[in-house]
C-alpha cells in the first residue's frame, strides 16, 4: 500500500517537474522573459559575462552535491528504519577535505575573476578619449582629441508621460520610456575608447550593460574606464545613471551611438552635428538599419521593436532648445520670440527642480514664482543663470546654453510662471556679463 502511494506520488511530481522544465525552457518562455545579461558588444562584456556563467555553474554544483547529500542522508537515516548512529567526535580526513575544496575552489574563481579585472582597469593605448561630467540631472560629454566638440546630454521624454496622476489624462508611453536623451554619446566601432568620468555636483555613475561598463563619477575626483565596441556592432545603447543622485536620479539616461570609424570621422569633420533625433548625422536607411539590428542584439529571441519612431514635436522643441543657437550675440529678439524660445529651454533646463508651473518644491528648491531672483534685479538674475551658486543644486548653464538661449529663459522667468516684471533680456546682454 505504501509502496503504491509512493509510486503514484512520484509519478505526480514527475509529470509537474517535466511541465515546469518545458515552460522555463520553451522557446516562448525564452521570448517573454530575459533572465541574463544583455547581448554583450565588447570584449569585457563577454568576459563578464563568461566569468558569471562559470560562477554561477559552479554555485549549482555545489548546491547540487551538497543539497544531494544532506537529502541522500535524510532519507537513508530516517528514524523508521531505526538507523544505529556512528559515535564519533571529529574526523580528520573529513575536516582536510571540507577545507581542500572549498579552498581550490575559491582559487578556481578568483583566478579569471583577477584577470578579467585587470583587462577592465587598462586604459592604456586607447584611440580616443572622451570626458564624462554627471550633473544633477544629465550627461556633460567632451572630446578629448582637439576636435573641440562638446555637449550635454539630457531626457527628452515628455514630461507630459511623466506627470501623469490622472486615469483620465493618462496617455502612452514612448518606446522608449527615460531611455531617450537630445543628444548621443558619438563613437567608432573597433576602437578602443578611455572615458574619464567625474561630477559637477553629487556622486552619479555610468552604466551601458551592453558595453560591460559601470564607474563612479565623483567631484573632484577623475575614474577611468574603457571599451571597445565590436565592428559590426554599430547601433544604439542605453543605460542609466547607476548611483542615487537625487530627486531626479531616474531620468538621466545615457545613449550612445556607435558608428563605424568612417562614419565617426565625418561626424568630427562636421562638426559634430546632430540630427533630428539626437544621434550622428548620418543618411536615414543607415541609422535605421543600425537603430534595428541594435534593438535586435539586445532584446535576444523575443519579438523584435519597430525601428526608432520619429520624433515628436516636443522632440523637436528639446533638440531647438538645447542646440546652441548659430546666431550672432548682437541679435535682436522680439518679446514674444524670447518667451516662446524661453519656454521650450525651461521646460527641458529648468522643470525638474522649479516645475512646470514654478512653484518649486518647498525645502528643496526654491520657487520662481515670485522669486527675489526672477522679479529683482536683472543682473543678479543673469548671474545665477550664468554662473550658478555654490554649495546648491542651482547649476552654471554659461557653458551650457548660448547667450540667446540664456537671454530667452530669463525673459519667459520674469514674465510667466505667474511673474509679470515686463522687462526682457537680448543675447548681447549675456554677452557682456561672461
Amino acid at each position: 500500500m505504501l509502496f503504491s502511494q509512493h509510486s503514484k506520488l512520484s509519478e505526480r511530481l514527475s509529470v509537474l517537474s517535466a511541465s515546469l522544465f518545458a515552460l522555463l525552457f520553451s522557446g516562448l518562455a525564452q521570448a517573454d522573459y530575459r533572465l541574463n545579461f544583455q547581448d554583450p558588444v565588447t570584449g569585457v562584456a563577454r568576459d563578464i559575462y563568461g566569468l558569471h556563467m562559470l560562477i554561477f555553474w559552479i554555485c549549482v554544483v555545489i548546491f547540487v552535491l551538497v543539497f544531494g547529500v544532506m537529502f541522500y542522508s535524510i532519507f537513508k537515516h530516517r528514524k523508521s528504519k531505526n538507523y544505529e548512529a556512528s559515535q564519533f567526535s571529529h574526523s580528520t580526513a573529513v575536516e582536510v577535505i571540507w577545507t581542500i575544496i572549498p579552498f581550490l575552489i575559491l582559487v578556481g574563481m578568483a583566478i579569471p575573476a583577477t584577470q578579467v579585472l585587470i583587462k577592465m582597469e587598462d586604459t592604456t593605448k586607447s584611440d580616443l578619449t572622451v570626458k564624462i561630467t554627471g550633473y544633477q540631472w544629465k550627461w556633460g560629454y567632451e572630446y578629448m582629441d582637439g576636435s573641440d566638440i562638446s555637449f550635454y546630454s539630457t531626457l527628452s521624454t515628455p514630461r507630459t508621460q511623466i506627470d501623469q496622476f490622472n486615469a483620465e489624462t493618462k496617455t502612452d508611453i514612448g518606446e522608449h520610456y527615460l531611455l531617450e536623451t537630445d543628444k548621443a554619446l558619438i563613437v567608432p566601432s573597433g576602437k578602443k575608447v578611455r572615458a574619464l568620468i567625474t561630477a559637477n555636483d553629487v556622486i552619479h555613475a555610468w552604466w551601458i550593460p551592453a558595453f560591460g561598463v559601470k564607474k563612479d563619477a565623483i567631484p573632484g575626483y577623475i575614474n577611468e574606464l574603457w571599451f571597445n565596441v565590436d565592428e559590426g556592432k554599430e547601433g544604439i545603447y542605453r543605460g542609466n545613471c547607476a548611483e542615487l543622485c537625487g530627486k531626479d536620479h531616474a531620468y538621466m539616461p545615457i545613449v550612445v551611438q556607435v558608428v563605424t570609424s568612417d562614419q565617426y570621422d565625418q561626424w568630427v569633420a562636421g562638426g559634430g552635428q546632430f540630427n533630428a533625433k539626437g544621434f550622428a548625422s548620418l543618411d536615414d536607411a543607415s541609422q535605421l538599419e543600425m537603430v534595428a539590428e541594435t534593438e535586435e542584439s539586445i532584446e535576444g529571441e523575443g519579438e523584435q521593436p519597430p525601428a526608432e519612431p520619429a520624433k515628436s514635436s516636443f522632440a523637436e522643441s528639446v533638440i531647438e532648445a538645447v542646440v546652441p543657437s548659430a546666431e550672432a550675440s548682437d541679435a535682436q529678439l522680439s518679446v514674444d520670440q524670447l518667451m516662446a524660445k524661453g519656454e521650450k529651454i525651461y521646460s527641458v533646463q529648468c522643470v525638474a527642480c522649479h516645475q512646470a508651473n514654478g512653484a518649486g518644491i518647498p525645502g528643496v528648491f526654491p520657487a520662481i514664482t515670485g522669486s527675489a531672483i526672477a522679479t529683482g534685479n536683472i543682473d543678479a538674475h543673469i548671474d545665477i543663470i550664468l554662473n550658478g551658486k555654490p554649495g546648491t543644486a542651482m547649476a552654471a548653464y554659461g557653458r551650457q546654453l548660448s547667450d540667446e538661449d540664456i537671454a530667452a529663459v530669463i525673459t519667459y522667468q520674469r514674465n510667466a510662471l505667474g511673474n509679470s516684471v515686463g522687462d526682457s533680456v537680448q543675447a548681447a546682454d549675456i554677452a557682456a556679463k561672461r
